[in-house]
């Protein structure tokens, strides 16, 4: 195992520690400093980087700092009313998409990852804004390649200085903090709670060196000169073989234009179904962006999604001002209302039942990103 930097950050201290082989080669410890005049983001970073800059560091390859947030900079949550989501990425994906509508909280937090708990509920890593700009800035800064960044409650580290009981040696308090950097430091889980550098909003440049630029130059081109050797190998035997396919179908004349043409209809049949399922539209992203398009009031009580078009029976205040809204969802374009409008009423209020049909138009960009309402600054 490789050299690697944990940074651990509690509530009134900030620990590093450089984990070489599974021993801890180095550890250090500062406080944060109680300044209430000072940003969090200013009195994390002013601990920080005094202690970044001891790292002792080779030559090459460039250290990875991987940080653990304690509270009250990061947490864990249990979120339900989950829409049954599979895959992690696409779960990952829409709960930052409506992080406003499963995760309450009065200062800017970035979800680090997700993992689904049961049918409904998924447990959901969660960061303050400001702790992960302060790390992220601090680490690139320093040419340090950035890490993951994880709540600590997630790799269910003990926090030691909470449980501090009273005549505690401050040494051994020190020691117990810069243990929960080097167990960071050391972890190789897949932390599913944890946000990955490409992921991280704060990092506003590439995670590389020249060094690692220049070794992948040379592999890629070792690897074109061994494809293009194999290549040619491949090809003189092709042709060997093809000699002895036009002798033999000369033979056969009949039988191998029926072949032909059987395979040329599977291959197009093949292709036909990759470019579908390349460029589909993902049914769960499509109705997390309907469902967040939706005007206040409305609601969708029936929808069926097919491969070119979507019909949804919605329930409003106004159908006209759901058309409008809908015409804003990436991917679909012409909404229609189908058949009549009906009014219904629902308790005080009465209501406009409508069937809307949307025409699906695949995005060969973004047909696998998630999907972004555009809309103007009046919402």
């Amino acid at each position: 195992m490789m050299r690697r930097v944990g940074v651990y950050i509690g509530q009134h201290d900030v620990s590093v520690a450089v984990v070489e082989r599974g021993e801890t080669v180095w550890s250090a410890a500062a406080p944060i400093t109680p300044d209430h005049n000072m940003s969090d983001r200013a009195r994390i970073a002013s601990a920080l980087a005094p202690l970044l800059d001891r790292v002792p560091r080779p030559r090459w390859p460039v250290l990875r700092v991987d940080t653990a947030l304690g509270p009250p900079w990061g947490r864990i949550k249990l979120v339900k009313g989950v829409p049954p989501v599979n895959r992690h990425g696409e779960l990952v994906s829409m709960l930052r998409l409506n992080a406003g509508r499963f995760i309450a909280s009065s200062r800017p937090i970035v979800i680090t990852g997700a993992s689904a708990v049961s049918s409904g509920e998924a447990r959901v890593g969660l960061a303050d804004r400001s702790a992960v700009d302060a790390v992220t800035h601090e680490i690139l800064s320093r040419k340090l390649r950035i890490g993951r960044i994880v709540p600590m409650a997630s790799l269910e580290l003990a926090d030691n200085s909470r449980n501090s009981t009273p005549g505690t040696n401050d040494v051994d308090e020190i020691s117990a903090r810069e243990s929960v950097a080097a167990r960071v430091a050391g972890s190789r889980g897949a932390m599913p709670l944890g946000l990955r550098p490409r992921d991280n909003p704060a990092a506003a440049v590439p995670d590389v060196s020249c060094r690692r630029i220049a070794i992948a130059g040379t592999g890629l081109a070792a690897a074109i000169l061994i494809y293009i050797g194999g290549q040619v190998t491949v090809e003189r035997v092709t042709l060997a073989r093809s000699a002895v396919a036009v002798s033999g179908m000369a033979i056969v004349s009949d039988s191998g234009i029926r072949e032909v043409t059987e395979l040329r209809r599977i291959d197009r049949d093949l292709a036909t179904a990759a470019n579908f399922s390349l460029h589909r539209v993902s049914t769960a992203l499509l109705l997390g962006a309907i469902s967040q398009a939706l005007p206040a009031g409305a609601a969708i009580t029936t929808l069926r999604i097919d491969t070119v078009s979507v019909d949804i029976v919605a329930l409003s205040p106004r159908t006209a001002a759901v058309v409008d809204a809908l015409s804003d969802v990436p991917n679909v374009v012409a909404p229609t209302i189908i058949g009549p409008i009906s009014r219904e009423t629902v308790g005080p209020r009465e209501l406009e039942r409508a069937t809307i049909r949307l025409r699906i138009v695949p995005d060969y960009v973004r047909g696998k990103t998630r999907f972004e309402v555009e809309r103007g600054n009046d919402r």
